[in-house]
């Protein structure tokens, strides 16, 4: 049986997907105020529905409990409720799911982080996964890059409804953007394989493309011309280094680490046979909605 704490997230959803699709067992941790739609949507797939919170450990006990692998994408990036933080969800809260994944002699961990400069997220991540490291459990962490649906996506890049497009910085970094379904895959075949055990997993999509790269794509696909809004990369630096709130910090360091290419992604080793999404699939699909 397979926990996956993030269950309720694209991410974590689709990781549940792909191992249902393999007749995997899965217990899906949600919240009690996780939306009802999404769970419906768990149950469909066949996941068991475990309730708790990575802020409750008695809750992590029942949750892990006859468990042999957890997969977790848990973070407050996008599902923060009253009393979450980067700290308290991503860095205490996954730590305390390591300690009762440890308790329930739970045989792999499967984490995913990032490496881009110092933010409170990327600090609350990287204390998980020194702990994660130290806890005895075989870990695999993956460390993607930029995920296209974010960082290509109208709010952070490009829109193609007003043919407008935003790039961070002034250098041409070559970026691997990956999708999230390609992600997910990375994250079931790493569940049990050996070269995943104890291990690091960089990687990215399948072309290193640079942000102007991409806005091309985006022009070649919807036939047009994009109008480029560029963001110096000193602008991100001093909006990273004068922002007061956690998520303001953390976006800003993304988007410096976007200009300055930081996670910028490897190849994905052999050992993991993944068709991977090139962004100009990803486009395509965009302009087929």
């Amino acid at each position: 049986m397979i926990l996956v704490a993030g269950s309720t997230g694209v991410l974590g959803f689709e990781i549940c997907r792909r191992l249902r699709e393999r007749d995997k067992g899965v217990r899906a941790l949600v919240r009690s105020t996780s939306s009802r739609e999404k769970v419906d949507a768990l149950k469909k797939l066949g996941a068991e529905i475990t309730t708790g919170d990575v802020k409750d450990p008695a809750s992590l006990d029942a949750a892990c409990k006859g468990i042999d692998t957890v997969v977790s994408t848990v973070t407050a990036v996008t599902t923060a409720k009253p009393g979450d933080s980067f700290e308290a969800t991503d860095g205490a809260g996954t730590i305390n799911l390591i300690d009762a994944a440890k308790r329930a002699k739970v045989k792999q961990f499967v984490f995913d982080t990032h490496d881009v400069p110092e933010a409170p997220l990327i600090k609350a991540k990287r204390d998980a996964e020194r702990h994660l490291r130290e806890s005895g459990i075989d870990y695999t962490i993956l460390h993607p890059s930029f995920f296209m649906e974010s960082w290509l996506g109208p709010m952070l890049f490009g829109d193609p409804a007003t043919a407008t497009a935003r790039v961070y910085g002034e250098r041409e970094m070559k970026l691997r953007y990956v999708a999230v379904a390609d992600v997910a895959e990375v994250a079931v075949q790493s569940i049990d394989h050996p070269k995943a055990r104890n291990t690091n997993i960089p990687f990215g999509g399948p072309e290193a493309l640079s942000q102007r790269d991409a806005v091309h794509v985006f022009e070649e696909v919807f036939d047009k011309p994009f109008a480029v809004a560029e963001v110096p990369e000193s602008a991100l630096e001093a909006q990273w280094q004068s922002a007061g709130d956690p998520f303001t910090k953390s976006f800003s360091a993304l988007m410096l680490g976007a200009s300055r290419g930081n996670c910028a992604g490897t190849e994905l080793s052999r050992d993991f046979p993944v068709k991977m999404t090139r962004v100009r699939d990803y486009v395509e699909r965009l302009k087929e909605r």
